[in-house]
């Protein structure tokens, strides 16, 4: 049983993944607690963050059992139970929706961190650890096979007989894996890539099932396997556009991965395949890792034209990074327009609709009112009568006429002060809605261009620091070459 996950925010990217029924042949939302899409509630759970000091405001983890194994419902809802439990997660919101792919079932299930009684984020320290407990407990009560991991589940005395597998998809079989054909290696690979959430945790995946990410000539991203033979990224994902792929990896920055002759060299060093002679797809013989990393080390940053370089390679790097984020947060920026363009829409036709049916009302009202203010016409005798005295008192006549033109001058009037007040009322209200309506507006566009900004420092300073990682990684192999160049007798640690 296979558990990966970790804490993360990106609520709309998520949605967009779990929800993805072009790359799966089945998609079923299990269980969302909460009103709304899935998109709705995680991007509401992620604003429960603002009260608290966090940012990753979600958890997402999926549980992966062996194509051996068929789970039961009854099975799936207690898996997401015991990981809940060793999580800590207790009590928390969430969402469960199963994929199907292949064949092959697997649940995501994501959770809500914060703490509404506390308002605190639940721990996510030492969940790989969890993850491990949960697994082992559900191959105990399911009786699946016992897979051996790193952290919680690690047998010592069984390690040199069960190698160590990576939690995050069971080795992909590795034994098997120089017999795969390229049918298998792309329900592999899109395996991999529909069980991460982001592109480097996609890169760590392809790096444990043995797969090397690389920069191609002419492609953004390639993949090296065991035989350290090339294939192009985007072809191992049938159904998956070029710029999904690009959007999912935007945390990868290209320049920062092996060539792919680098690549080759050190899975030849490594051991994983035999060196040749053989030319590599830009006509060049191999090299050796020695090689690759001198060729790869930068120039002397002592003169001035190579710290030239390095600050105009830096910042080339950092707007490519600040480009690609900003064209996801216009992305997301759009489809806030768009939304509140439509609820807009919305609001004044429900407006329209509930002023015709006030005025039809109130013209109803108007009517019976009319009909019951009319001065009834006198009988026969009486309007006889009338007319007789009439016809020899003209000023009678004139005054019976400025009577009845006086009594109605004074309904229209009324009748008018009440149409004015109706419309005066409906007006007011449709415009405290709609000032209610843009108000909310205005800060959602404000939380999520503040969530934006912060988004976009918080990748420039995990690439950053990344980027510093391997600069002391690459210092670490130049002194490790060094000290072999100069032989033990050289090495302090031999004297």
């Amino acid at each position: 049983m296979i558990i990966k996950g970790k804490s993360r925010a990106g609520p709309s990217q998520l949605a967009h993944h779990l929800g993805r029924a072009d790359t799966n042949e089945r998609v079923e939302i299990l269980q969302l607690d909460s009103a709304g899409t899935p998109e709705q509630a995680f991007r509401d759970w992620q604003t429960y963050t603002l009260a608290t000091k966090g940012k990753l405001g979600l958890y997402h983890a999926n549980i992966d059992p062996d194509t051996k194994y068929e789970m039961t419902p009854e099975q799936w809802t207690r898996a997401v139970e015991i990981l809940e439990e060793e999580l800590g997660l207790q009590g928390q919101p969430r969402a469960v929706v199963m994929h199907e792919k292949n064949g092959r079932e697997h649940i995501h299930v994501v959770w809500a961190r914060t703490d509404m009684d506390t308002m605190t984020l639940r721990s996510d320290s030492q969940n790989y650890q969890a993850h491990e407990r949960a697994s082992l407990r559900m191959e105990q009560e399911f009786g699946h096979e016992h897979v051996p991991g790193k952290h919680a589940k690690r047998d010592k005395e069984a390690q040199p007989e069960f190698p160590t597998a990576e939690v995050s998809h069971d080795e992909w079989q590795q034994a098997e894996r120089s017999g795969i054909d390229h049918r298998e290696r792309k329900a592999q690979v899109t395996a991999l890539y529909e069980a991460s959430d982001s592109g480097p945790a996609f890169k760590a995946a392809l790096e444990d099932a043995g797969y090397v990410l690389a920069r191609g000539d002419r492609r953004d991203f390639v993949i090296l396997d065991d035989d350290a033979k090339v294939h192009s990224l985007g072809r191992q994902l049938p159904g998956v556009k070029a710029a999904d792929l690009r959007a999912f990896m935007v945390d990868i920055d290209p320049e920062s991965l092996p060539s792919v002759k680098e690549a080759r060299a050190a899975i030849r060093e490594a051991g994983r395949v035999a060196p040749s002679p053989e030319a590599d797809q830009s006509g060049q013989p191999d090299i050796s890792a020695e090689q690759a990393i001198q060729e790869s080390k930068p120039a002397d940053r002592d003169t001035p034209m190579s710290q030239e370089a390095a600050a105009e390679a830096e910042r080339q790097h950092i707007d490519a990074l600040r480009r690609a984020v900003m064209e996801l947060h216009a992305t997301e920026l759009r489809e806030q327009e768009l939304r509140h363009a439509r609820e807009v829409t919305e609001l004044q036709e429900s407006q329209q609709a509930a002023a015709d049916k006030a005025i039809e009302t109130f013209a109803k009202e108007q009517a019976q009112r009319i009909v019951a203010d009319r001065v009834p016409e006198p009988g026969g005798f009486e309007r006889i009568w009338r007319n007789i005295r009439e016809a020899v008192d003209e000023e009678a006549r004139q005054q019976r006429l400025a009577d009845e033109a006086r009594r109605a001058a004074d309904l229209e009037d009324r009748r008018n002060d009440e149409i004015r007040i109706m419309v005066s009322g409906l007006d007011a209200a449709q415009r405290a809605e709609i000032n209610t309506l843009v108000d909310r507006q205005g800060k959602e566009r404000a939380d999520l261009l503040k969530e934006q900004a912060n988004d976009l420092k918080r990748r420039i300073e995990d690439d950053e620091r990344a980027r510093q990682i391997a600069r002391e990684y690459e210092e670490r192999q130049r002194e490790a070459l060094a000290r072999e160049r100069e032989g033990p007798e050289r090495d302090p640690r031999a004297r």
